[in-house]
C-alpha cells in the first residue's frame, strides 16, 4: 500500500504539469497584442501571420535595400536572426515601434548595429521599415523574385 502511495505522487505531478502547460499556451495566445492570429490545423500550431497595412511595392524597394546595404549580413537572409537579432519576432530589445526602429537604424544600438543615419536617408530608413513591417504577412516579398512574362520583378 505504502508502495502504491509513492508511485501516485508523480504521476499527479506529471498530470498537473500537462494539464498546466496546456492553460499556459491558451493563455500566451490570448494575451498576443501583436496583432497576430495562430490557428490550428490537426493539433499543430500554425506560425502567427500578422496584418500589413503598408505599400507593397514600397516593402519590395524596402528588401531590395536590405540586400544592398548588406542588413542581411547580420538579421539572415530572410530577417530571422544570425549574428544580429531576428527582424521577424514581436519582442524588440528596443522597442518595435516605428520610432524606436528608425532610432535603431539611424543611430545604432550598442553591442553590433552599426549606425546608418549617415549612409541612408529618412527615406530609405523609412522604406526599410515598411519591408520589416511586411514580415510574416501575406504581403513580404520573396526573397529572389521570378520575373513574369513582360520581364518585371514580382
Amino acid at each position: 500500500m505504502r508502495f502504491q502511495q509513492y508511485l501516485m505522487v508523480p504521476m499527479v505531478c506529471a498530470l498537473a504539469l500537462a494539464v498546466g502547460c496546456g492553460k499556459s499556451e491558451k493563455r500566451a495566445a490570448a494575451s498576443d497584442t501583436s496583432g497576430a492570429t495562430a490557428t490550428r490545423a490537426s493539433g499543430t500550431t500554425n506560425v502567427a501571420m500578422r496584418e500589413f497595412h503598408g505599400d507593397e511595392a514600397v516593402a519590395k524597394q524596402g528588401r531590395e535595400l536590405f540586400i544592398r546595404f548588406n542588413c542581411y549580413g547580420c538579421h539572415g537572409g530572410l530577417a530571422g536572426g544570425a549574428m544580429g537579432p531576428s527582424l521577424r519576432d514581436t519582442t524588440w530589445k528596443f522597442g518595435g515601434t516605428d520610432t524606436a526602429i528608425f532610432s535603431s537604424i539611424h543611430d545604432g544600438r550598442p553591442a553590433g548595429m552599426p549606425t546608418w543615419g549617415h549612409t541612408l536617408s529618412s527615406e530609405q530608413i523609412k522604406t526599410l521599415i515598411v519591408y520589416i513591417r511586411s514580415l510574416r504577412t501575406s504581403a513580404e516579398p520573396t526573397f529572389f523574385w521570378a520575373s513574369d512574362t513582360t520581364g518585371t520583378q514580382r
